[in-house]
């Protein structure tokens, strides 16, 4: 890991590096953007924030990359196969990453309904 590098945390958080440290502390010994953390608690850093995501990540997405507005409309991929379909499109710049929502994060803030049986 690296400044400038994306990093994804097993509780579905994603950040750039600003800043980066390793640290002797025995609890956290890695300190990224002014806050320590236990290396357990990364599960995976990138260059590249494309390489980030995963299936039934919400992805934010400009299927018309023309600098003009765009038409920006949520994405969310079931399967590896899906995903890899998006991030070719992103990769051909034929679609414009513009946000991402993480699985983790979406079942965290999700008011879940309980069905009534009548």
């Amino acid at each position: 890991m690296k400044v400038g590098d994306y990093v994804r945390f097993k509780n579905g958080t994603i950040t750039k590096i600003n800043s980066f440290s390793e640290k002797d502390n025995p609890l956290f010994n890695i300190l990224i953007n002014a806050q320590y953390y236990n290396s357990s608690d990364i599960k995976v850093s990138s260059p590249n924030i494309i390489n980030l995501i995963l299936p039934m990540d919400l992805m934010y997405i400009d299927i018309l990359p023309d600098n003009c507005g765009g038409i920006v409309v949520p994405r969310i991929p079931e399967t590896y196969c899906e995903l890899e379909q998006i991030i070719n499109e992103i990769k051909l710049r034929n679609y414009v990453l513009k946000g991402i929502v993480t699985k983790e994060q979406l079942i965290e803030n999700m008011y879940k309904v309980e069905s009534e049986v009548n």
